[in-house]
């Protein structure tokens, strides 16, 4: 999230002024449980978003009329109206929002952050907001349970149980609220065939901030024209264990060659290397095939039950965007932790 909005902002510094709008707590209903982020920028543009609605509106407009000032503020919004008419939220929650100027120094701070966590998975940023007018802001980039210590006994274990539990939480102390923050990076995609159904996924699975690398040995599709987001790899099919092993375990797979003997050698390398998420494009009748003869060679069917075959949620997709969406929405479901 952070990495894309940064990104987003070197193409626009030519505005020099701009505040960063932060949810830091909800409560309930609310539009968005990621705590997101977004940037308003002096001319009114939005990067990224908070949610959106009325609520995002209010921030927006808060935000602009900030946009001159040094001082920071904390926006509470109560989402829990009846009233349809009214201009007020009706989800169910309640949430707070951080309004920030983006300074060069914060601008440093998440720079360094996003370089630091490439290296550190464990990663996170500890928040200390207190005060109201104006509200003090404290950043520290946190990579063990160490580098938590408090005066209070109990806060301090909060803290380090929350790093510990690599969960992004908020919590109330006294007149202060904390958050500590997840500095997540998403899997990489891999898809293994640059036909299709591969262009339409990684393109799909960037404007889902999702980092693609396509792997292929035809010249002629494996090009930046038709993979303008993603890494590309050419390589020689069918392909060798050694070109898979790299693919960390959190990774996600997809195979969509062009050959069911390709298919075939990609899967038991996938499923040697337990990758988080295993998609084959498919029909019934061929995964059928495939698994007995992947079964008959020593994989568990335990292992190939964890393949999702034929890949994808059932929308009853039948153009190539159509299928493309469905891929990625069982993607989405197992990253965000449900069940697909």
């Amino acid at each position: 999230m952070i990495k894309a909005l940064m990104h987003q902002w070197k193409s626009h510094q030519a505005a020099n002024k701009a505040m960063l709008c932060s949810v830091v707590q909800w409560k309930g209903s609310v539009p968005r449980k990621d705590y997101p982020m977004m940037l308003v920028l002096e001319d009114g543009t939005l990067l990224g978003t908070i949610g959106g609605g009325s609520m995002e509106l209010k921030v927006s407009q808060a935000a602009l009329k900030m946009i001159s000032q040094t001082s920071s503020s904390l926006f509470d919004f109560d989402m829990t109206g009846n009233d349809v008419d009214a201009d007020v939220g009706l989800c169910g929650g309640t949430l707070k929002v951080l309004v920030e100027p983006f300074s060069p120094e914060l601008e440093t701070f998440y720079g360094d952050m996003l370089q630091q966590s490439a290296l550190n998975q464990k990663l996170m940023v500890k928040l200390h907001i207190s005060g109201d007018a104006p509200t003090q802001v404290h950043r520290q980039i946190v990579t063990s349970r160490q580098d938590i210590e408090d005066t209070e006994a109990e806060l301090e274990k909060r803290l380090r149980g929350i790093f510990e539990n690599q969960l992004t939480r908020s919590l109330v102390q006294g007149d202060s609220l904390y958050l500590m923050w997840q500095v997540f990076s998403p899997p990489m995609l891999h898809i293994f065939g640059a036909g299709h159904v591969g262009q339409a996924v990684a393109q799909l699975a960037h404007f889902n901030e999702l980092q693609v690398k396509v792997y292929d040995d035809r010249t002629e599709l494996i090009t930046p024209e038709r993979f303008p987001y993603a890494e590309r790899l050419q390589t020689e099919f069918p392909i060798n264990r050694e070109a898979v092993s790299h693919i960390p375990k959190r990774d996600f797979i997809l195979i969509a060659s062009r050959e069911h003997k390709h298919d075939r050698q990609l899967l038991s390398h996938a499923l040697d290397i337990s990758a988080r998420y295993i998609g084959l494009v498919s029909s019934a009748r061929k995964w059928k095939l495939l698994s007995e003869n992947l079964h008959s060679r020593g994989f568990t069917k335990e292992a190939l039950a964890k393949v999702h075959a034929p890949v994808g949620m059932d929308i009853d997709a039948q153009t190539v965007p159509e299928i493309a969406i469905s891929i990625l929405s069982e993607i989405i479901s197992v990253y965000r932790g449900k069940s697909a």
